[in-house]
């Protein structure tokens, strides 16, 4: 879906990850506005063990819905095989809410959604 598109400034809030010494914001996020004129938003939510709350700004941006799909499975180690295809699929993603210009993304532990705004 992003292939073709034009970035899209994207401002995140949300907390921190830390592991041992470091620490990282919990959710990193990308976004672009499509040939249709939809506004595409990819996070990912680094926390193992965490769902993640975010809010997102969306800019010069009223929405009337979003949608999505999610790419998460059980273990960190989870990962398909010839024996086992359908271990790690995309999946429906419902955890969004838009309040005009506002996107509210609860994000569960280790996993990638895509969400598509639509005006």
């Amino acid at each position: 879906d992003f292939q073709g598109a034009t970035q899209f400034p994207v401002d995140v809030t949300g907390p921190r990850y830390s592991y041992a010494e470091r620490s990282l914001p919990s959710v990193s996020a990308s976004a672009a506005r499509a040939k249709d004129g939809s506004i595409l938003v990819a996070l990912a939510n680094i926390d193992p063990n965490k769902a993640v709350s975010t809010s997102i700004t969306l800019d010069g941006v009223t929405a009337a819905s979003v949608s999505g799909r999610i790419l998460t499975a059980s273990a960190m180690n989870s990962h398909n095989s010839f024996a086992q295809p359908e271990t790690v699929k995309p999946a429906p993603f419902t955890g969004a809410s838009l309040s005009a210009s506002n996107l509210s993304v609860t994000l569960p532990p280790k996993s990638v959604v895509v969400l598509t705004v639509r005006q």
